[in-house]
């Protein structure tokens, strides 16, 4: 959502970061070409919840995402009220009551070594 508001430069899809390998199957095909077998790649479906408020929230994502803090280290600020209202608006269905509930999924892929 950040990207609405700065210029961002593309990221490097191979860099270590913790969405490596979200794209469905790029996991898998580096096992594949390392010669794995019975590759299998499953998607866990599962809901993030915590009793926290977004003011909470917004406070801890911007003090543990690195990749955040650059972005808004490149705003004005006074364009960060802006931002973290967009952001407020768009995560609303999401704080309920004084809890959140995120959905989330994860790539489970697995294989097994090649007999030597």
């Amino acid at each position: 959502m950040i990207d609405r508001f700065a210029e961002v430069p593309r990221e490097d899809p191979d860099a270590p970061d913790a969405f490596r390998f979200a794209a469905r199957g790029k996991l898998a095909g580096i096992l594949e070409n390392a010669d794995a077998k019975n590759v299998i790649e499953r998607q866990l479906n599962f809901q993030i919840t915590a009793a926290i408020s977004f003011d909470q929230f917004w406070q801890l994502r911007t003090e543990m995402s690195g990749t955040l803090r650059e972005k808004m280290a490149g705003l004005a600020p006074a364009q960060l009220p802006t931002i973290k209202q967009a952001v407020a608006d768009a995560a609303r269905r999401y704080f309920v009551s004084g809890t959140m509930s995120f959905p989330a999924e994860a790539l489970i892929v697995s294989g097994r070594k090649a007999a030597v």
